[in-house]
């Protein structure tokens, strides 16, 4: 028996790393066979050409294999649903469906697409889900598959100086693109006490203008994001002010509290994310319902408080710099599937 973990090419931004990331994990640490998978216009291929594609992406499986299929690979569904049914010719296979991200329930035109993915979700041996809150919701909606495992959080497996230590400042983090992607809590930012600083490079910006806004610069590598951030100090900001996407946090798990958190940033979350019941018990940050409630406890913050939090974080961070939560789910995964 081999177990196999499909990985993700082509694909650039979170999406990509993302998958990227458990791959390497896998492979390194768990010694798992890699299927690789390149997103390409897939409304090119004929039936032979989508044939002979997925022949050449399953051509070390075997039978009683277990493939961890991370999805979606972006190609549409349709690619997705083509490539679970070619796994249907290999005798004794388990599947093992690792769920990134829900595409209806992140746009709300794509939403009457939602029973089909149910459909194919319910084609696996076991599921990886990002939160309980989003198990509740896919079985609420039609969801069979009698074996999951949650995921909880994000790794960032960063190679990042620990020796110094954040700097305690009345400042909070977004790392996001603020340039491209209006975001209306940055643009109307009105607090001279708390600064906000943003993952944009310096240059003169309308929406800045006056503001107590300063820029960190522009990181393609997650290493240069977190050691950006840690020598930054203060606060890591995960938010979002658009209704669709404020709706699907209280459901997926976020990247980039991993890298908060890895950064050793204490973090500021929003009351109904998955993971703020974890924020609180273990005093890794701020819980709040309102940006202003925010800024408001970061100004009221003491040094003493805020190093708390930050010694906190920092040994909780261990577990995402090294990969742990990803070793956890896909053991867990595995020993779920063949033992219970």
């Amino acid at each position: 028996m081999r177990i196999h973990i499909t990985n993700l090419y082509g694909m650039g931004g979170t999406v990509g790393k993302a998958q990227h990331m458990v791959a390497d994990i896998a492979k390194r640490d768990l010694h798992f066979n890699e299927l690789g998978i390149y997103k390409y216009p897939m409304h090119t291929d004929t039936a032979d050409m989508l044939r002979t594609r997925l022949d050449g992406i399953v051509a070390s499986v075997g039978h009683g294999d277990i493939v961890i299929f991370q999805m979606p690979t972006w190609n549409s569904i349709a690619f997705d649903e083509g490539f679970v049914a070619h796994l249907g010719g290999y005798r004794d296979l388990k599947k093992i469906f690792f769920l990134h991200d829900v595409p209806p329930l992140m746009d709300n035109r794509a939403l009457k697409e939602l029973d089909r993915y149910i459909a194919l979700y319910n084609r696996a041996d076991l599921m990886i889900l990002p939160s309980q809150n989003m198990a509740d919701f896919l079985y609420s909606r039609g969801l069979t598959v009698k074996k999951t495992v949650i995921q909880r959080m994000w790794d960032a497996p960063v190679d990042i100086d620990l020796a110094g230590k954040p700097p305690f400042r009345r400042r909070i983090n977004f790392a996001a693109d603020v340039v491209h992607i209006p975001r209306p809590f940055v643009q109307i930012w009105k607090s001279d006490v708390v600064e906000l600083a943003v993952t944009a490079p310096p240059g003169e910006y309308a929406w800045a203008e006056g503001k107590n806004i300063c820029y960190l610069g522009w990181f393609t590598h997650e290493n240069l994001l977190a050691d950006a951030l840690r020598k930054s100090g203060g606060f890591g900001l995960l938010w979002h002010d658009d209704p669709v996407w404020i709706a699907y946090m209280k459901q997926n798990a976020c990247c980039k509290l991993g890298t908060y958190l890895a950064a050793g940033l204490p973090v500021i979350v929003h009351s109904s994310i998955p993971e703020a019941v974890t924020i609180h018990r273990k005093n890794l940050g701020l819980v709040v319902d309102f940006i202003e409630e925010a800024v408001e406890r970061v100004a009221l913050t003491t040094k003493e408080e805020y190093e708390e939090m930050a010694q906190n974080v920092n040994s909780f961070g261990y577990l995402a710099r090294n990969g742990y939560f990803a070793r956890k789910l896909l053991t867990d995964a595995v020993f779920q599937l063949l033992y219970e």
